[in-house]
Formats: C-alpha cells, structure tokens, sequence
C-alpha cells in the first residue's frame, strides 16, 4: 500500500512537468488499468507491434507432453494462439485454457479467434486468477504467466499468486513465467540510465474513437528484494477530429525481484527450480512444486 502524502509528492512532479491537467488531483488517480475498458481497447490495438514478437516461454511448454495448459492473462489470444500452433504440432494434444482478469478483452478475444480458429478450441474464462474459485477444471499439468508479466503482481500479492498455481497446479506440474534479466532492468529502469522517463503513443483504430496515450515513468526506487519502478499512464479518448470525450490517469507500479531473492521467494513457497533460460530478451523461470 502507499500512503497520501508518496502519492501527493508524486503528482507535485507530475505538475511540475506538465503532465497533469489543471484541476487534476489524487482523487483522479485509478490503479485498475488491467482490468479496464481503456486496458482492453489500448492492449488491442498494440497488437500489430505485438504480432511478431518472441515469446520464450513457448518453447518449453510441451516438454513433458502435457495434457492440460492453462495460461495466466491471456487478454485477446495473441500468446494462447501460439500455444495451440504449438499444440497441432504434438501428437497427443493438449486441452488449452485461458484466463484473463479483464472482461473487456472478451470482445477482442472473439475477434481475434475469427481470424485465428485454433482459439475456438480453447477454453476460456474472463476471472480474477487469485480469487476466482471456478478456474475451468482444478489442476493443470502446465501453468504459463508469459510476456514479462509477472512483475506487473505487487511484491505484497506474490505469496497469492503462488498459492494460486499451487491450487490449480497438478502435483508433478510445471509452471512456467518471464521476468526481465537484471541487466536490461537496470538499463531501462535505473535512474542512471534514464534519460528518456517521457512518452507517448497514438493508437487509431478505424471507424472508432482515437486513443492518445501519455505515460511518465519515474527513476526506479531501490527496495531490500530489488527495484520498484511507477509510471503514470493518462489515455484520452478523442473523436475524429480530435476533440477529447474521456480522460483517465492510472498509476502502475512494477517490481523488479533480483535473482537471488527470487529464488529464496520460490523456495519459501514451495516450489524449486528446475532451470532458469536467459538465452532471450527475458529470464524464463520453469518450476515444479516441491
């Protein structure tokens, strides 16, 4: 949790550079964005920059010949696809699901299925990971939190989402997730290396409203378990011509757990290592339960 006054000393320098409107106050500061509207419709319409990106994880996932998969944030279907591509390819095939934590990807993953039928196969639930109680069947052979996402999960909720995969991880599973690798972390996170802590980006989509994004990222924050790091994302919903109809603000805070801590928190909740693969942009974590 942080306090009033970190959040009020964070918004003073918001100001101070601009980046606020006048008027704009603690009060317009929301911590949902993954599970938002504007979440769905921005994540979406990436998914061109998205298309041919590598995905490490992958590669693992049928190594013991699974016959249940079950990825963590599966938002419109982009990884999911390419797990069931991968599924064709084995001779036993596996029963593929999906859960995403933001009901508004719904629409978008019924898009995305249309032009990528493999997704039809799939199960999928729009569901809260950690809270919800029906995750389409009990236990997994394979659980994949893909795409860097797990330091999106609050270093306070990483004892949750353990216990989660433990819940709905078969005894002699796997879970399989990515994290950045220290050095690039420190590049693109360190306050020595940040020279560029300001962008943006203008997402149009024909025949719909456009979406201009804003996003301020301050100097990462040097904690006991690694770095914590915030941006500030505003996304403003415009008419055709650009007159502005929706402004939201939404505070992000991602955490960098460096390795050797990050095995201890393995380790603490039951689960050890089978091996760590930094070959790629990422670190790939592959874990049994212990």
């Amino acid at each position: 949790m942080y306090s009033k006054d970190e959040i009020e000393l964070e918004l003073q320098k918001l100001n101070d550079f601009g980046f606020l409107m006048e008027n704009e106050t603690i009060s317009d500061i929301r911590n949902n964005l993954h599970s938002s509207e504007i979440w769905a419709d921005v994540f979406w319409r990436r998914r061109e920059n998205h298309s041919k990106r590598f995905d490490p994880e992958i590669q693992f996932i049928f190594d013991n010949n699974p016959k249940t998969i079950l990825e963590i944030g599966t938002a419109y279907g982009r990884v999911l696809n390419k797990i069931a591509v991968e599924n064709e390819k084995q001779t036993k095939k596996a029963n593929l699901f999906g859960i995403e934590i933001c009901k508004h990807c719904k629409k978008y993953f019924q898009a995305y299925s249309k032009k990528h039928p493999l997704l039809e196969k799939c199960n999928i639930l729009f569901d809260d990971f950690l809270k919800g109680s029906n995750v389409h069947q009990k236990q997994f052979d394979v659980i994949v939190l893909s795409m860097n996402t797990f330091p999106s999960f609050p270093f306070s909720m990483l004892e949750n989402l353990f216990s989660a995969v433990r819940k709905h991880l078969n005894p002699n599973g796997s879970w399989i997730f990515s994290t950045y690798k220290p050095k690039a972390t420190d590049n693109k996170y360190n306050a020595k290396n940040l020279r560029k802590n300001y962008s943006g980006e203008l997402l149009i989509e024909l025949v719909k409203d456009i979406i201009a994004g804003e996003h301020y990222q301050f100097p990462a924050i040097k904690k006991d378990y690694g770095m914590q790091a915030i941006t500030y994302s505003s996304y403003n919903r415009l008419t055709r011509d650009y007159k502005l109809k929706e402004r939201q603000i939404y505070r992000n805070t991602r955490e960098f757990i460096n390795p050797d801590n990050l095995k201890k928190i393995i380790n603490n909740n039951d689960f050890s290592i089978e091996f760590i693969d930094t070959s790629s942009h990422s670190a790939v974590y592959y874990l049994s339960m212990t």
